[in-house]
């Protein structure tokens, strides 16, 4: 049966979905940015039948994250190397691999660990405001309606929310980048209000 495609939602994270979300994509990209880059190295790594592996490969080159090489003409043979958009999904990866060693982890220990180069210590992906630098974390952020939101399908509740947040936000005495001079939002509230109609 065929899955439901999330291609039209608007939504950043059903169209990322719609690229990596198939099962052993996210594992194919893990070996990838490991270094494996042969179909046969990652299809032995992951055990994953042949027929699902070349799917999953044509579809990541398909969306431009992985690039086809041949290094070998007779017979011919080619290694899969991840594009800069590509690349660009191992803050993603690193989190997730930080979830599973925190909550997945079985009592045995991170089955793989992260060296940043830079200092030479072991590390965590860790998410922060690209603007302050503070860490970002569900309880300090207010999710308002960007400039490409719109209601649909995926979005027929969150939409006019998201929207509703935003106007709320943009009305504030103090706008929305808190009190003058200090550049911290007094968020929390303004969303629990928002969020419950002002009750």
């Amino acid at each position: 049966m065929r899955r439901t495609s999330f291609a039209d939602m608007t939504c950043s994270i059903a169209r990322t979905l719609e690229v990596v979300g198939e099962w052993w994509t996210l594992l194919v990209l893990r070996d990838l940015f490991v270094g494996l880059t042969r179909f046969e190295d990652i299809c032995a790594d992951l055990g994953v039948a042949t027929n699902v592996l070349t799917d999953r490969l044509a579809t990541l080159v398909e969306h431009g994250l992985v690039e086809r090489r041949a290094y070998q003409d007779h017979p011919p043979r080619f290694e899969y190397v991840l594009t800069r958009k590509g690349r660009a999904l191992f803050p993603a990866i690193a989190a997730l691999m930080r979830w599973g060693d925190r909550w997945e982890a079985r009592g045995a220990g991170p089955p793989m660990m992260l060296v940043h180069d830079d200092c030479g210590e072991v590390t965590e992906a860790v998410v922060v405001c690209s603007r302050c630098g503070g860490p970002l974390e569900s309880e300090n952020v207010v999710t308002i309606a960007g400039p490409g939101g719109r209601v649909g399908r995926g979005t027929a509740l969150i939409g006019p929310l998201l929207h509703q947040r935003g106007s709320a936000l943009a009305a504030a005495p103090d706008g929305p980048h808190g009190p003058a001079g200090t550049g911290k939002p007094e968020r929390r509230n303004r969303r629990r209000k928002t969020a419950s109609g002002g009750r």
